[in-house]
């Protein structure tokens, strides 16, 4: 039985790969979506961290020009630190060797998560020149360029206010220029909002369709796969059927009697030649021990119940004695 069972074991390995590969890649393609629209969502939230960032940073500069106080001036350094974190992120990963810890504490210093680092770097390496993500990282470069302006401007604020060499008229320009910079990187950002959103929804669509895709294909394989099994498997009981028609016929034509039984020693199979000579029908002798027809005895042995009686004793109860009239 273990040597069959050994030998059956690589037949049934056989039979399901398929369905196992099918489970598996499908498996894996749904954890790489939810991996891909994960890292996605956050980028968005990144991107609604910058926007913040960028709106407070130039909201306390501006209130410093009026106040010049210094607690205001540490509010617009804690502002800008969020989107000067991400633009060393950009830095790098753009090098030819990207420094990926240089990388992780940008994104931290840019306000994300950090189970979320893993996911950016991957999405970011991976996806940065994708068409949807491309065009977001240009109008970011953009929004970043002007940021760059204010941090310039607000360091030139600062030493003259240290100094105290600042008339109203200086500081009316500055607060120009504040102005301008707000009205140039308030359109990059607005566009690197919408660029990255419409790429989200993108990504979403691709991925639902190559799911839907991929589940379509692997359903019409397994469904051959299947067929093709139920084929063997009608293919083999048909032969077995005309075997068995084959064996019935050749049993039922000897002159010879013929009885089977199965494990438990009940009557299986009579044929004619059987029945006639046990004055049995094989229908009615079918399940039966073979005690039930007739016992065997060598020569100056006393009778005894076969070892097999017992198991067909049910059945045996429920008919006549062994040999009908």
């Amino acid at each position: 039985m273990k040597g069959n069972r050994t030998l059956e074991a690589p037949r049934l390995l056989g039979i399901i790969w398929p369905f196992v590969a099918v489970v598996a890649f499908q498996v894996l393609l749904g954890s790489l979506s939810l991996y891909a629209l994960s890292a996605m969502r956050a980028y968005v939230a990144g991107e609604s961290l910058w926007s913040k960032a960028q709106k407070d940073a130039i909201y306390y500069l501006s209130l410093y020009a009026d106040d010049r106080h210094p607690l205001t001036y540490q509010r617009y350094r804690q502002a800008i630190l969020v989107p000067q974190g991400d633009r060393e992120l950009r830095v790098a990963l753009d090098q030819p060797v990207p420094d990926l810890e240089a990388a992780r504490q940008g994104i931290l210093q840019g306000g994300n998560h950090p189970e979320d680092v893993a996911r950016i770097i991957w999405f970011y390496r991976n996806f940065r020149n994708v068409s949807y993500l491309q065009t977001a990282i240009d109008y970011w470069d953009i929004g970043d360029d002007y940021l760059s302006q204010l941090d310039v401007l607000a360091g030139q604020m600062r030493q003259g206010f240290a100094t105290g060499a600042v008339d109203a008229r200086q500081v009316t320009d500055w607060k120009a220029r504040i102005v301008a910079i707000n009205d140039g990187v308030t359109p990059a950002a607005k566009a690197f909002s919408d660029a990255l959103g419409e790429g989200s929804r993108v990504l979403l669509k691709v991925l639902m369709l190559t799911n839907l895709i991929t589940a379509l294909f692997l359903i019409t394989m397994a469904w051959r796969r299947s067929s093709k099994l139920l084929a063997q498997r009608q293919a083999f009981a048909s032969a077995l059927q005309e075997e068995q028609e084959r064996a019935q016929i050749t049993l039922g034509s000897i002159g010879d009697a013929v009885i089977t039984t199965d494990v438990d020693g009940c009557i299986a199979y009579m044929n004619p030649a059987a029945e006639h000579l046990t004055h049995w029908q094989a229908g009615q002798a079918q399940g039966l021990p073979l005690s039930a027809l007739f016992s065997l005895l060598e020569e100056g042995a006393e009778r005894a119940a076969p070892p097999w009686s017992s198991r067909c004793s049910m059945a045996a109860s429920r008919v006549a004695p062994s040999m009908p009239a």
